[in-house]
């Protein structure tokens, strides 16, 4: 159980993507409904935005201390989120991938800022239709925000496994547990971050990315992580949407963990960065196979299992208070992710004599159903 009372770690957010689809067929919905983003914007305010397509929006949360107030705020914005849509013929889903959506369906939205997306990235922005779950940490004045995210990306592969929810594209198993992942590298400057020591040299790389035209605006260096362009934080890009609120809650608390070790840690030495040899093997076993990869730590082949026990180990207790909630529920997760609860659902469906495409409505049906869980004692 999380005490908040017995939690003064790093102040966090969260933001989570949604589908919006028509409730009828369960696809995605061409268009909003006239009506719908308005109301959307009346009862979520400033923590509502509309997203890259017609068919998603965004929930972004206010800045939490801890992670029941997290989860308080996002489980009602949940609910909410689901009546709204409700009332305009839709219904709004979390997770990475629609099961059987086709993206050549999806209209791009329209918006000067999406239109210059679509403009410059053309046919790899029109295939990425996916949710993403994104986690900012408050980063001190005190603290180099480059030389925290070094010193924590070599585990984000491990937070990939966890969250992986895509395992489907178009109808089909993509044979990947993170098929998001997968658009995502289709993306310039969307998967790991450059060796870069510090934040004099990240200025330097963006001054430098402007100037030669590659990139109209800061924001456009999309990393799995990288230090944000509005606020003190940095922003953990790497996951998959999550159908059930308890693993976003788990993976924010993780990826604080995560951040409040490397804080601890301190400064390391200037010069070069020491890249993990391994950190590109790790990613593509997450994404290939999520909680069921092999991946390389410290010279060594091991399961998901042993590297979260590691990653928990070598966190100080100043850094693991206040998130001792998210590694309990990591462990209950490397039984079964939303990737793997998805295949075995699906293949379930199928051997009941379901018919492909009812067996993925019958799926979406139940992702649904999980968005909205009661949650387990927080």
């Amino acid at each position: 159980m999380i005490d908040s009372r017995a939690d003064h770690g790093l102040r966090f957010g969260i933001e989570e993507e949604f589908f919006l689809l028509d409730a009828t067929d369960l696809d995605i919905a061409r268009t909003a409904p006239s009506g719908f983003l308005e109301a959307c914007r009346a009862a979520l305010g400033e923590h509502f935005a509309e997203e890259m397509f017609e068919c998603q929006v965004e929930v972004a949360s206010p800045v939490f201390a801890d992670l029941a107030q997290a989860a308080r705020f996002h489980g009602r914005a949940r609910q909410r989120l689901a009546q709204l849509a409700a009332g305009f013929g839709l219904r709004a889903l979390c997770v990475g991938t629609h099961p059987f959506a086709d993206w050549r369906r999806a209209r791009s939205n329209p918006a000067a800022h999406f239109a210059r997306l679509f403009e410059d990235q053309g046919r790899v922005a029109r295939r990425s239709l996916v949710c993403g779950l994104h986690v900012h940490v408050e980063i001190p004045a005190s603290h180099d925000r480059m030389v925290v995210l070094q010193q924590v990306l070599p585990w984000l592969p491990l937070l990939l496994a966890l969250s992986a929810s895509s395992p489907f594209r178009g109808g089909r198993h993509s044979g990947l547990a993170s098929y998001r992942r997968a658009l995502c590298g289709e993306w310039p400057r969307m998967n790991i971050p450059p060796a870069l020591p510090d934040e004099d040299a990240y200025r330097r790389h963006l001054a430098l990315l402007r100037e030669s035209g590659c990139i109209r605006e800061d924001g456009q260096v999309w990393w799995m992580v990288r230090p944000s362009s509005h606020v003190p934080t940095l922003e953990l890009r790497i996951c998959d949407a999550c159908p059930r609120l308890a693993d976003a809650l788990c993976l924010a608390g993780l990826f604080r963990a995560l951040v409040g070790q490397a804080l601890l840690a301190g400064d390391a030495p200037a010069g070069p960065v020491a890249r993990d040899a391994c950190l590109e093997e790790n990613y593509w076993q997450a994404m290939r196979h999520g909680c069921a990869g092999r991946y390389l730590v410290d010279g060594r082949c091991v399961n998901a299992r042993d590297w979260l026990e590691r990653a928990w180990r070598q966190c100080h207790p100043q850094a693991r208070q206040g998130n001792e909630w998210a590694y309990g529920h990591a462990q209950r997760l490397l039984e079964e992710n939303s990737a793997d609860r998805q295949l075995q659902r699906y293949q379930a469906l199928r051997a009941e004599g379901r018919e492909r495409q009812a067996a993925l409505r019958r799926l979406v049906e139940e992702l649904l159903e999980e968005n909205l869980q009661a949650l387990p004692a927080i």
